[in-house]
């Protein structure tokens, strides 16, 4: 309550999410895309099985649904900088926790922590990767080793995951060599490093079925013009994927330097490196953001394992779509993945 993240107070309650635009809703849109943001204001904060009132960014009446969701009574400061923060989410491929708070902060806007908080499903999803993964740690600041070692790490894990300022991690806290404060930003920016290799390694796994099925998708009613034009668009989505695939692989290696560098006795490497973080995170969540947004999307559509069919409308907006994403993403403008974050 003293650091919301909206100013208008129904805002605050409101459900946020990427949706997928079904048929019927494609006639609310002037210009329709395959997918919006949607703003969904429960009836009831606590009784969310009661439903509630939707509007969606970009819909024809959307200014006259909002302002009358929201309230009449806030000021028009409220009302613009609410709408700045709306836009922001929905020009962001994903509402990546650590991708968010960093846009956050480059329009000054920095509400409270819990705002930022990894779901429980992708917490419970992580905990044995994020266990292996510190089990080092583990070692170098409790001296365990072996089956010890192995259950006091996930211990460890599910403390990192869901309460950062436990007091079993203050020996963490320790062979960092950070004060409290230190710790605090430095165990945000460590989750967020863990969460990127996590889903980078899910989407890797999963890339080369996608593929597939994009590649084999039939076109029907399309003209040489079109068909043209989807290869073409096609075959530039392949590549900028597989490009920000590998990059972001090669961007999360310095994380993989530093954390190295724990394990030879040098606190200092990781430390500082964690501190520096944040600023990482926009483009490495941007890029890993549009390849999830590709691939869930996709799977959305053409949800069978046979080969996909569309029509040729639908299929070159889709890619459109997927086109423009990857052309604003940040790590596919420089020619050295290294340099950006050298």
């Amino acid at each position: 309550k003293a650091k919301p993240l909206f100013r208008c107070a129904k805002l605050n309650r409101a459900l946020i999410l990427k949706h997928a635009l079904r048929p019927y809703e494609r006639a609310l849109f002037d210009r329709p895309e395959p997918h919006t943001t949607k703003i969904v204001f429960p009836y009831s904060p606590t009784e969310l099985e009661l439903g509630g009132t939707s509007v969606m960014i970009g819909e024809k009446r959307f200014d006259q649904l909002f302002r009358n969701a929201v309230g009449v009574n806030n000021s028009d400061t409220d009302f613009d900088a609410d709408f700045e923060l709306l836009n922001l989410l929905h020009e962001a491929p994903s509402f990546d926790p650590f991708l968010l708070r960093e846009q956050l902060r480059r329009i000054d806007r920095e509400p409270a922590r819990c705002f930022f908080e990894i779901s429980n499903a992708d917490t419970e999803g992580m905990l044995a990767y994020v266990a292996s993964e510190i089990e080092p740690l583990t070692n170098l600041a409790f001296g365990a080793s072996g089956r010890r070692a192995e259950k006091l790490s996930m211990r460890l894990a599910e403390k990192l995951m869901t309460d950062d300022g436990a007091q079993l991690l203050d020996p963490l806290r320790a062979a960092l060599q950070m004060s409290d404060a230190q710790y605090r930003e430095g165990v945000f920016a460590w989750k967020g490093f863990l969460y990127y290799r996590w889903l980078l390694g899910k989407l890797n796994a999963r890339h080369e079925t996608f593929a597939a099925s994009f590649k084999a998708c039939r076109v029907s009613y399309a003209g040489r013009t079109k068909r043209s034009d989807i290869e073409a668009l096609r075959e530039s989505i392949m590549s900028r994927a597989d490009s920000v695939l590998w990059r972001a692989g090669e961007a999360l290696l310095d994380y993989d330097n530093a954390f190295a560098a724990l394990a030879r006795g040098q606190p200092n490497v990781l430390r500082d490196f964690l501190l520096s973080a944040p600023g990482r995170f926009v483009a490495l969540g941007e890029a890993i953001g549009a390849v999830e947004h590709l691939h869930s999307l996709w799977g959305f559509r053409f949800p069978g394992k046979g080969a996909p069919a569309a029509e040729a409308d639908e299929l070159l907006g889709m890619l459109e779509e997927f086109d423009r994403m990857f052309a604003g993403a940040e790590m596919l403008r420089t020619d050295d993945a290294e340099v950006m974050f050298a």
